[in-house]
């Protein structure tokens, strides 16, 4: 039996312990890592937890601070590392999963105490070589010992080799994966992360002071732009060092300033610190106004070394380690599946660029351009959700079937994928990703769902009407259908073409969607309908085709077939309709039969584009309605999706508030239907009134003179502005009221005749997207 010790360990270590005490260990961030992003903030919790706890040091002993954990696992094989130099790393390799931020930030700090302690060493020598009491000579020479030693100590933020180059003989003891590598000479090392370019950068400064005999502060402008964050916080870590010279004053006050007689004698500065603060040391402060900010300074080094702890924990397993993280971080941010998956990718192409290096550049092209439009993202849950909607999106597309509750799911469900696929089919699966990823972020969750780029100049209007439907009833399971056709299309080279598969299937999933759930007002199981398409396939006419799914496929028409997939919709709408049990005999009447009963005004959101489609191609012609391709009649486009979607413009012309003679139209049954629907463009009509008030207000509305010039602007209606495009559309829906206000009465008889009328028109409209 495995012993949980024999899996991970897990201890207490200072400061010192994790990054001060040897020099042979290098921490390696792996490319699912977020960028190095504390601020100000976090940076004064630090310095004011230290203040706080440095000052109960005084008096206790037991005084210490623990900042979190830092979560690693082993990898002296160097086998997460890429780029790769062969036996030009550390002999210790610990890969970060977790506290990255708060190494990076301690590395910081030691890097400012480092650079404060060397210019104070500067100032002390200069006031040994003056001082004439041997008594105080002999303190400050004590002190100087002290500042030697945490030089040292604060100088391993790097890993020294035994390489020849004075400069790159020193490794940067935190690199990232893809931007930095680990090298001996100028021309194999590459330091162009935040952290590692300070360091080295850092370390250029010190062998040039060095070099001149004189140390200078290090120049923060000598920094790339892409490390401003680095930058900023060096700075404000200088600020505080201030401070803290100035006797621990972190919040400017006297009363919270310390003096060197609240150290003096203090018995736990020397136990725990190993820095006595005597009387001689006392009387070279009180003589040489220079002391007393480096005995602080001193004071402080020691504690951020010795009392400020972390939990440190070594994980032999990456996946393990990723489990750990998640318990060990119940109030951070966990990684995301996306960012878990890189390293494997990165493996694989790691191994390609042996072969074949433009390849292995153009891969990491494309797995950039898919972890870039998550490092954009700030908000947690945002980054958490979007990872989530693209692996079920993705996963589905590619396997077929997918399942994923918790983030362990969401992990194993990319990583299975990834597996399964043979090395040569990698890069598919990568580009198949990416466009995923294309499509989850540029299309369907841009702030204006569109298609642009994807459906053809003369289908793009009723294209981007179609995908706001989806969208907007969150119809996510059809996204690995339309991702399948865009990637066809890319083959292909049909995206945007009049031969594009996915303005088809989109109008097709459409229709579908639309018709299917007027017949109950909901879903109603129409997931299980692409769960089948997917995961088993389907039968059409007596042939077989296979499950829908991007691995192991060629993209060709057999496999994924427009036709046939119509022909599958327009038989499980059937069957649908068959299971309703209507008494009606062919499929429409059925439909229209279960429809026409169902309290659709109920689900107003849902069903805007099935009333847009009741609207669509026909008019009132006396006291008949016909088909008509007139241009009054077109209200299938986004101008009219965007009036439907304001707050309260689909309305009941019976409400159920008021009482009406008719006692029929009072039931619920009734005036839920479709029929009794009142699309008021303008929000105007109040409909907390008698019928004959509502219909000398709509009477009202068609006597407006810009009725009568409508013809004109629709004739014109493609180079209108969107302000005149809004304005004619909602003359166009002021219009249908004529085909209200005909009635003499608004009654039970009214609300089913137009309920026939609306959802029969709405059917010859859509169905034709599924022929």
């Amino acid at each position: 039996m495995q012993k949980s010790l024999d899996i991970f360990k897990a201890e207490p270590k200072s400061v010192y312990d994790v990054l001060c005490d040897t020099s042979k260990m290098g921490f390696y961030m792996p490319a699912y890592q977020r960028p190095y992003s504390w601020e100000e903030a976090h940076i004064n919790d630090l310095f004011t937890d230290c203040d706080n706890v440095f000052r109960n040091l005084l008096e206790s002993s037991d005084a210490i601070i623990f900042l979190g954990s830092i979560l690693t696992v082993e990898d002296n094989e160097a086998k997460t590392v890429f780029p790769f130099n062969k036996k030009q790393q550390p002999s210790d390799i610990r890969l970060v999963i977790d506290g990255q931020q708060r190494l990076s930030t301690l590395t910081l700090i030691l890097v400012a105490l480092n650079e404060r302690l060397r210019l104070h060493l500067t100032n002390l020598k200069k006031l040994i070589e003056k001082e004439e009491s041997e008594d105080i000579k002999d303190s400050l020479e004590v002190l100087k010992e002290s500042i030697a030693e945490l030089i040292t100590d604060t100088s391993n933020t790097v890993v020294q080799t035994a390489a020849d180059h004075p400069l790159y003989k020193s490794f940067p003891k935190i690199i990232r994966s893809q931007v930095d590598c680990w090298g001996k000479d100028e021309r194999k090392a590459t330091y162009n992360s935040p952290i590692a370019e300070l360091l080295i950068s850092y370390q250029k400064h010190v062998l040039e002071c060095k070099t001149l005999d004189k140390f200078t502060e290090f120049d923060r402008s000598v920094l790339n732009d892409s490390s401003k964050r680095v930058s900023e916080n060096l700075k404000i870590i200088r600020k505080f060092l201030g401070y803290i010279e100035q006797g621990f004053n972190l919040k400017g006050t006297d009363q919270e300033r310390l003096t060197i007689d609240d150290l003096l004698n203090v018995e736990t500065l020397d136990l725990c610190l190993d820095l006595p603060i005597d009387e001689e040391l006392k009387l070279a402060a009180q003589k040489h106004v220079k002391v007393s900010p480096i005995i602080f300074v001193v004071a402080f080094a020691k504690f951020l070394l010795h009392r400020v702890c972390l939990t440190y924990v070594e994980v032999n397993n990456e996946s393990y380690a990723f489990d750990m993280f998640e318990a060990l971080n119940t109030t951070g941010e966990p990684l995301t599946a996306i960012e878990t998956f890189v390293p494997k990718v990165i493996e694989h192409i790691g191994k390609k660029r042996d072969v074949n290096s433009d390849d292995a550049d153009e891969s990491i092209n494309v797995l950039k351009s898919i972890t870039d439009r998550f490092e954009k993202l700030i908000a947690t849950k945002e980054k958490n959700d979007k990872t989530k909607a693209l692996i079920l999106a993705f996963v589905r597309a590619y396997e077929g079937k997918v399942k994923v509750t918790h983030l362990r799911d969401q992990r194993k469900a990319m990583l299975d994928s990834y597996e399964k696929t043979v090395d040569i089919s990698r890069d598919d699966y990568l580009n198949y990703l990416a466009t995923t990823t294309d499509f989850l972020f540029d299309h369907w969750q841009a702030l204006e769902p569109n298609t642009q780029g994807l459906a053809n100049a003369e289908d793009l209007d009723i294209s981007n009407l179609c995908l706001r439907y989806l969208v907007d009833i969150k119809h996510d399971i059809v996204q690995p259908l339309l991702v399948q056709f865009i990637q066809q299309d890319k083959k292909y080279d049909q995206l945007a073409s009049k031969s594009s598969g996915f303005s088809e299937v989109l109008k097709a999933i459409t229709a579908f969607s639309v018709l299917w759930r007027a017949m109950s007002g909901g879903a109603d199981g129409i997931d299980g309908v692409y769960k089948r398409l997917h995961e088993k396939g389907f039968e059409v006419g007596g042939v077989f085709n296979k499950a829908y799914r991007l691995r192991g496929s060629t993209l060709s028409s057999d496999e994924f077939n427009v036709a046939n997939l119509k022909a599958f919709f327009r038989q499980e709408l059937d069957c649908k309709i068959s299971s309703k049990e209507s008494p009606k005999e062919a499929s429409f009447d059925q439909w229209l039969d279960i429809s026409s009963k169902q309290p659709l005004l109920t689900k107003q959101k849902s069903i805007k584009l099935l009333l847009l489609a009741a609207f669509h191609g026909v008019k009132l012609e006396g006291e008949d309605f016909v088909r008509t391709n007139d241009s009054k009649s077109h209200f299938l486009n986004t101008t009219m999706w965007k009036i439907l979607s304001k707050k309260d413009r689909v309305k009941k012309i019976y409400s159920g508030n008021v009482q009406w003679n008719d006692k029929s139209i009072a039931d619920p049954e009734v005036f839920n239907k479709i029929g009794n629907v009142l699309v008021d463009p303008r929000n105007s009509i109040s409909v907390d009134e008698a019928w004959a008030d509502i219909k000398q207000s709509l009477l009202l509305t068609l006597n407006n003179d810009s009725i009568e010039h409508v013809d004109k602007l629709i004739n014109e209606f493609s180079g209108l502005s969107e302000e005149t495009k809004l304005h004619t559309s909602t003359l166009l829906l002021e219009s249908k009221f004529e085909e209200i206000t005909y009635c003499e009465e608004w009654d039970k008889r009214a609300i089913e005749e137009r309920t026939h009328l609306l959802l029969a028109n709405a059917w010859e409209n859509l169905y034709s997207w599924l022929e």
